[in-house]
Order: structure tokens, then sequence, then C-alpha cells
């Protein structure tokens, strides 16, 4: 089921590097008669076709390799990006080098602008954590935050090595994974947790379950302490 996505994507890249497809590719696309003339269509379906098929072995190496997959999709989906928008001004027909030259440049600091918006993104996120009077309150970069009654909390457990299952939604990048997931044992669920945690807590309640992780074995340690702290003086 997770390789519908880059299987789809393989598709579209064998595709446009047949030198077909041109109406996938955007901007292209809603040209004039008289824009699209300027360039050499096959030529430009290839050449974003093989950006389009970096990209698509970035998402199979997401998917396949565990450690090392999320560095190696980063730098397979710029470099693919680098190829489509710097590539495709050599597809252009138009011979007019001082025109040609300011294309190059705008793709060459698009490319490093869509570059950096990516490393960015993916190396960002911080899991924070409220002890109230009553409440806990669970919330994490880019996601929802979660506000637990301490009265509502059935069961806290310390576990070793859960298996995440899936996102719903939410984020996962190389530093926090959190949001709506999904896995065999808890069906949906909440995560607040650091990528790669080998503890977690987990929140039971009578309406959801929240799974909680520190940077460490010490700071996920604490987290269950202080939560079974504060169910015992409620």
């Amino acid at each position: 089921m997770k390789f519908i996505m880059p299987v789809i994507f393989l598709m579209i890249s064998i595709f446009l590097l047949m030198g077909k497809g041109s109406f996938l590719i955007a901007g292209y696309n809603t040209a004039s008669a008289d824009e699209k003339a300027k360039y050499n269509e096959k030529k430009l379906c290839r050449i974003v076709g093989l950006g389009f098929f970096i990209i698509t072995c970035g998402l199979f190496s997401l998917m396949m390799l565990e450690t090392y997959g999320l560095y190696v999709m980063i730098g397979l989906f710029i470099i693919g990006m680098a190829i489509i928008l710097i590539g495709s001004q050599y597809a252009s027909l138009e011979h007019n080098t001082k025109k040609m030259k300011s294309s190059m440049i705008i793709s060459i600091l698009l490319t490093i602008v869509i570059g950096g918006f990516v490393i960015v993104v993916m190396f960002i996120g911080d899991i924070h954590i409220q002890y109230h009077d009553n409440s806990i309150q669970l919330s994490g970069t880019l996601v929802s935050s979660s506000e637990i009654s301490y009265a509502d909390i059935t069961e806290v457990e310390f576990r070793e090595n859960i298996d995440i299952g899936h996102k719903k939604n939410g984020i996962n990048n190389a530093v926090i994974e959190a949001g709506r997931y999904r896995n065999d044992e808890f069906n949906d669920y909440r995560l607040y947790g650091y990528t790669n945690s080998l503890q977690y807590v987990i929140i039971y309640t009578d309406s959801e379950i929240f799974v909680v992780s520190g940077k460490n074995r010490q700071q996920t340690q604490d987290i269950y302490e202080k939560l079974k702290e504060e169910i015992n003086v409620v």
C-alpha cells in the first residue's frame, strides 16, 4: 500500500522519458501555442522525466532504507528539481543568449530556495509537554496540541520499542514524528515523539490513546515518572 505513490511517480517518469505526456508539465500545459513553439517538446518531456525519475528513486529509498532513506530522499529530491528547473532551459529553441542566461540564473535560484526550504522543514521540530494542575498538554511543531485531564487517564505505561505504524496526518522528519498515526496495536492514536526513539510513554484514556517520547531514555523516563506522580495526586 505504501508503494502506491512511488509506483505512480515511476509510471509518470517512464511516460515522460518516452517523450510523451507534455500535458503533465506544469506551466507548459497551460502555455499558449506561441509559447509552446519555443520549446522542443520531446526534449522537454525527457528532461522533466529524468528529474521526476530521480525524485521517484528518492521516494523508494524513503520506503526501503530504514536508517538513511530520509537523507537519500532529500538529496535526490534537490537533484531532481535542479534537473527539471535548470535542464528545461536546454529544451528551448530560442538562441537568445542573454535571455537564456537570465532564465538559467532564475532556475538556479529557485532550486536553491526550494532545496533550502526542504532541508529546513526536514530538520526542525520539537515536542513540548506542559503539566497543569488538572491536566497535561502535549504539543509538537506543525501539529495540533492535545490536553488530557488527569482524571480521564486510565493507565500509563513505559514501553520499549513499539511499532508506531504509519502517519495519517502530521509530521515525520529527521527530528520528530507527531500527529495522528495508526498501527496494529492501537489502531488510531496520537503520537508526540522524537524520531527513532527507543522508549515511549503510552497514555490510555477511555476515548483515545496518546504515545509520547523524550529526546532520550532519561527524558522519557522522567515523563513517565512525572505523569504517574500527577495522576496519584489527583
